[in-house]
């Protein structure tokens, strides 16, 4: 198996990790808003102009950003040559964890997708669930160095976490699973929930770039909630932000999983979907596409419980805008195809839904596979780095050779902790 090529293995670039807290920042700024002249960095940033002159031609210097030919807004002044990041230089791998498969990506710095693989998983064994993982970041990283690794997986993770918490899915509580990455691969590794991510990745180079204020919906196995408010991704303060799936929509709704009457999950989840149209037809193995064929055919049952996860999924968004007060909203997850079916009943609950004063928001649709997800993990990494940079980076080389169950295990005692 080959050796996870690092960044530092190419001596002629910098990783954003040793870049120190202001150059960071300017790194940050350009890859949200894209090339910007200098005086509006300095404004942005309230930085003077001699303190960004040193910043950006340390940048410059190690080819992290570079001038840029685009034009440049006004800024009252002279706005100079814009600068904008080497995105290209600068790469990670995103992986996703379902409870049967593996997803990854190598992007670039903005999340741009540069190579993809997967793998099914044999069991959901913490050992082999991460042997499955180092193996598909040794095939996407192999082209190219990169400089960190983020996991996107279900769980009430952080936004920058080192452990899987309460991931169902897997049956995974308190798993290291950042560290076991991190000693196997050599590279720093950020765990993090994946509708959040799948958020990060969507809000840095997807429809809601340029948007401060934000919210994905996420439909599927379960439903979740990821929020970008005034620029950040919100995790919460136990990064739980976004648990909506038991939220009433009706008191006299089906009963979820956990005994809810007319929550959201029982509405909205692909088993509540299959299990209502299943049991209409007397098909215990219906699938949600067969249940779309049947809504397209005109099946009665399959139109009706369409039709109530619409006004479910409307509500959901409409509580979302009074609260939050929220211009924009993107669906989105495996589940949309069905539910977007019922794009009506989404519309007129969502009208009536809605406050009196609240301002109807822009709903777009977001149809992805999980490589979409896993991008949305190394979007992930690349804002770990810029924000909250682990310590050992620079100061020790990574690259370790990742050898699957065969590994070096006399390492282990060696791995440095992950600083998040």
């Amino acid at each position: 198996m080959s050796r996870v090529q690092s960044s530092t293995d190419r001596v002629d670039t910098a990783t954003f990790a040793t870049h120190g807290a202001s150059a960071r920042a300017v790194i940050r700024e350009l890859l949200v808003h894209g090339a910007l002249p200098r005086a509006e960095l300095a404004r942005r940033l309230q930085l003077s102009p001699a303190a960004l002159t040193r910043v950006t031609r340390e940048l410059l210097d190690t080819g992290t950003i570079r001038e840029s030919g685009a034009a440049s807004a006004g800024t009252g002044g002279r706005p100079g040559t814009p600068l904008e990041v080497s995105v290209e230089r600068h790469q990670m791998v995103g992986i996703k964890v379902t409870g049967d498969g593996v997803y990854g990506v190598r992007t670039d710095a903005l999340g741009h997708v540069q190579g993809s693989a997967q793998r099914q998983l044999a069991s959901t064994d913490v050992d082999d669930v991460t042997h499955t993982i180092v193996d598909l970041v040794n095939e996407v990283a192999a082209d190219a160095p990169v400089e960190a690794i983020g996991v996107g997986l279900a769980g009430t993770m952080s936004r920058f976490d080192d452990r899987v918490r309460r991931n169902l899915y897997l049956g995974w509580d308190d798993v290291p699973l950042g560290a076991a990455l991190e000693h196997a691969c050599g590279l720093p590794t950020v765990i993090s929930n994946d509708v959040r991510a799948l958020t990060a990745g969507v809000h840095w180079s997807g429809p809601a770039r340029g948007h401060d204020d934000v919210a994905v919906v996420t439909t599927g196995v379960g439903v979740g909630i990821g929020l970008v408010i005034e620029g950040r991704t919100v995790a919460g303060t136990r990064g739980k932000a976004g648990m909506i799936g038991h939220q009433r929509i009706s008191d006299s709704g089906p009963i979820c999983s956990e005994g809810h009457r007319g929550c959201a999950d029982s509405y909205l989840t692909t088993g509540a979907i299959t299990r209502a149209v299943a049991v209409a037809h007397g098909e215990p193995s219906m699938t949600l596409e067969r249940v779309c064929a049947l809504a397209d055919d005109g099946d009665a049952a399959a139109r009706r419980v369409l039709a109530d996860a619409g006004r479910a999924l409307g509500a959901v968004v409409a509580g979302l805008v009074n609260a939050l007060d929220l211009p924009n909203v993107i669906l989105a997850g495996d589940g949309l195809p069905a539910v977007m079916r019922a794009r009506p009943e989404i519309e007129e609950s969502l009208a009536l839904h809605l406050d009196r004063y609240a301002s109807p928001p822009d709903v777009q649709l977001l149809v992805s596979d999980f490589d979409e997800w896993a991008r949305g993990a190394a979007v992930v990494a690349c804002q770990w780095l810029l924000l909250e940079p682990p310590r050992w980076v620079g100061t020790r080389r990574p690259g370790v050779r990742a050898r699957g169950r065969d590994r070096d295990r006399r390492r282990r005692n060696d791995a440095v902790p992950i600083e998040a």
